[in-house]
């Protein structure tokens, strides 16, 4: 579990980063689908995510191929709570990168 000041860093890193790179999968994009997100939505959702949203987190990613800890929030939209995934910033080319690993309908 992170602290307070750990969770406010890494949100700042969120807010500021050149990429919000979401990753395709069937259920972010079922979710967007279903009730209306739009990739900007998502973008700005990601982007203002508030400590007391932080669900657990930072944890190794469950694929150990991959490296790079992961953060998880849960946010309410309308009548949906969202499950959002994170992995902590990358530098790509000089820019920036949060991938986004889940931004779905909670399923817990």
């Amino acid at each position: 579990m992170a602290d307070i000041l750990q969770i406010q860093r890494f949100l700042h890193d969120v807010k500021h980063a050149d990429i919000i790179d979401f990753v395709p999968t069937e259920k972010n994009r079922l979710t967007r689908l279903s009730i209306g997100l739009t990739a900007h939505d998502q973008d700005d959702i990601v982007r203002n995510l508030k400590v007391i949203e932080y669900y657990r987190g930072p944890s190794k990613d469950k694929d150990p191929t991959r490296s790079g800890l992961v953060w998880e929030f849960k946010h309410q939209f309308e009548e949906h709570m969202l499950y959002i995934k994170l992995k902590e910033k990358i530098i790509v080319e000089r820019n920036t990168v949060i991938k986004c690993l889940s931004c779905h309908i909670d399923q817990m």
